[in-house]
């Protein structure tokens, strides 16, 4: 198993012509060629699911429903394994039906596994949903 970052993901999710990200179409190709080879597996962590969830509805500006099916094709994908994938499953249903980003589902998710109750914010988004709490709320 190889663990691929942010870059590599993103270079083998979107075309060189579909964003500027730097790329050429040599190193797209590149890591095409690579993650499809007959074999491999690859690893990808949830802070690159988060950083990749984040570029393309920031940057791509991607719908909601898009960012989901992109993180579906990830999670069921036969050649990738994701890292911390109950937290990462959970907080791509919480993402599809919030008004946050899906880092702050993923902290939410990953913290509820790790036992905590809920997770502390200031982010006022957040607080409203499960899982979170603002911190000047009273207990």
């Amino acid at each position: 198993m190889i663990g691929i970052d942010t870059n590599i993901l993103l270079r083998w999710l979107i075309g060189p012509d579909e964003w500027d990200i730097g790329s050429s179409k040599k190193e797209s190709e590149a890591v095409e060629k690579t993650i499809l080879a007959k074999g491999s597996e690859f690893f990808v962590n949830s802070i690159v699911i988060a950083e990749t969830a984040w570029i393309l509805e920031q940057k791509l500006k991607l719908r909601r429903a898009e960012v989901c099916e992109v993180i579906d094709r990830l999670l069921y994908s036969v050649n990738i394994k994701i890292g911390d994938v109950n937290a990462v499953n959970d907080a791509r249903q919480a993402f599809e039906a919030a008004n946050i980003e899906f880092a702050d589902c993923l902290i939410s998710s990953l913290n509820r596994e790790a036992g905590c109750r809920y997770t502390l914010t200031f982010d006022r988004k957040a607080a409203n949903h499960a899982g979170f709490r603002n911190i000047y709320a009273k207990d």
